[in-house]
């Protein structure tokens, strides 16, 4: 592995050692889209740059991406403190000082038998062992820090609380922070989404977070009102989404078309059981339901129909649409595979690119799909879609998901279809200004990460990730 201070002089310079970091690695083709782009633009600067992946799941980014990858946090799933805590203790029994130190609470409780005391012993030391490999795993971060030039915090939805509360996504931003200023790299957030972030403490955790940053932009200005703070120098910027960044192949577009236009649905388990933070059972199968009568109205009246995913989880949803629908129905989808399962950015575009009309409830399948030129009917779950939609002209096409129902779905589909080569026409407007937008954005970070590059950089500590389990 190339260690950060060797790099080589490429008629630009030398080429700099590069963190991107994330909350992805977790099937999210809508996020990995993003990370895709940004390593994409890095190599295209500079083609000996070395790139370090942070992310969720390391062998999966090191896997995809062909670079040396590591976590951005000690465990995975759900981010409740008290949950982190009882893994941690779960993790490692047999640990002798931790089961004296059980042993003695256990006798405590035995003279005192007060219920109390042994949960307040026992959460403390929960804690302990829990801050043990918390602060060993810091150590190990800020090791792989000190040999970069710069740590880009890259785009997707990284301010919310939504999911794991202040000490999921809050505090691993926040303590990333300070480890890329102690470990004196630049430290860049670029084009990161916002919301929702209602904790007190996840807001002030954001805010001493950007506060370290070099530079920040915000792909939304809704997000940049909810953080509502800047860097310590000069202030933040409001920038397209990176995925916008995404260079696509040259394929031929199928607007022109003769016979019905191909309609690709791209559903997403809201208020799911087994997925959604907030659980609505009603509220799902109304959704269900809502899809499940419109790709039955498109079947009957001759429109090719399929569904996709942009994240692993679609799937279910998508197949509990296809079994809500008249199986007669159901068999007259796109066949022989009416939901596609793609596994990589370069096969989601490629399903994408099939369709003449999207119908998309996840984010990145809205954006994905308005990137690559396909008028869209965008299901609104919360305001970073709409908001989208407005900017790119399409706010008419734009329903709330509490407003959604089959026949609703229907006569927005067919005014869609009615105007779509004019849409199709300012969607292509409007995403060449976010391409060229982009462009001078990542001119304006190398430019900083060249300013940054040392030329006796402190070489990073040779280390290879090793999956756990």
């Amino acid at each position: 592995m190339q260690d950060a201070g060797s790099a080589r002089n490429e008629g630009r310079g030398e080429a700099p050692a590069i963190g991107v970091f994330g909350h992805y690695g977790d099937r999210n083709l809508g996020d990995e889209a993003i990370i895709e782009a940004l390593i994409a633009r890095i190599r295209r600067e500079w083609t000996a740059a070395r790139v370090v992946a942070f992310s969720m799941d390391p062998a999966d980014s090191s896997a995809r991406y062909r670079v040396p990858a590591f976590p951005i946090r000690q465990e995975s799933g759900t981010q409740r403190f008290g949950n982190v805590l009882d893994s941690q203790w779960a993790a490692r029994p047999t640990d002798g000082h931790v089961q004296r130190a059980k042993g003695f609470v256990d006798r405590a409780a035995r003279i005192i038998p007060k219920g109390r005391l042994r949960t307040a012993a026992g959460r403390l030391l929960r804690f302990l062992a829990f801050a043990s490999r918390e602060t060993a795993f810091l150590w190990h971060s800020y090791r792989r820090l000190r040999g970069l030039d710069a740590l880009i915090i890259a785009g997707s939805n990284q301010f919310l609380d939504n999911f794991g509360g202040p000490w999921g996504f809050p505090y691993t931003l926040l303590k990333w922070s300070l480890l890329a200023r102690l470990a004196g790299c630049r430290l860049l957030y670029v084009s990161v989404g916002a919301g929702p972030l209602d904790a007190r403490l996840s807001q002030s955790m954001v805010r001493m977070a950007v506060r370290l940053a070099d530079y920040l932009s915000f792909r939304d200005a809704g997000s940049q009102r909810l953080v509502a703070s800047a860097p310590r120098e000069g202030s933040s910027h409001v920038f397209p989404d990176l995925a916008h960044s995404l260079v696509l192949p040259a394929r031929g577009h199928r607007a022109g078309c003769r016979g019905k236009p191909i309609v690709g649905i791209n559903p997403m388990p809201l208020y799911d059981d087994f997925y959604w933070y907030m659980t609505d059972r009603e509220r799902y199968a109304r959704y269900v339901r809502s899809l499940a009568e419109f790709a039955e109205h498109l079947v009957d009246t001759g429109y090719p129909v399929f569904f996709f995913p942009t994240q692993l989880k679609d799937l279910n949803v998508a197949d509990e649409i296809v079994r809500a629908m008249h199986p007669d129905r159901a068999r007259r989808l796109v066949q022989p595979e009416p939901v596609k399962r793609p596994h990589s950015v370069e096969e989601l575009m490629s399903v994408i690119e099939t369709a003449d009309i999207v119908v998309a409830t996840r984010f990145h399948g809205t954006l994905l799909s308005l990137h690559a030129r396909r008028p869209v009917l965008a299901i609104c779950y919360y305001r970073k879609t709409r908001d989208l939609m407005r900017e790119m002209g399409q706010e008419d096409f734009a329903i709330e998901f509490d407003d959604l129902t089959g026949p609703e779905l229907v006569q927005r589909f067919h005014r869609l279809e009615a105007q779509r080569l004019e849409a199709a026409a300012e969607i292509t407007r409007v995403d060449d200004a976010y391409v060229e937008a982009l462009e001078s954005q990542y001119r304006t970070i190398f430019s900083m990460i060249r300013g940054a590059m040392r030329p006796q950089r402190l070489a990073a500590p040779k280390q290879t990730y090793r999956p756990q389990g």
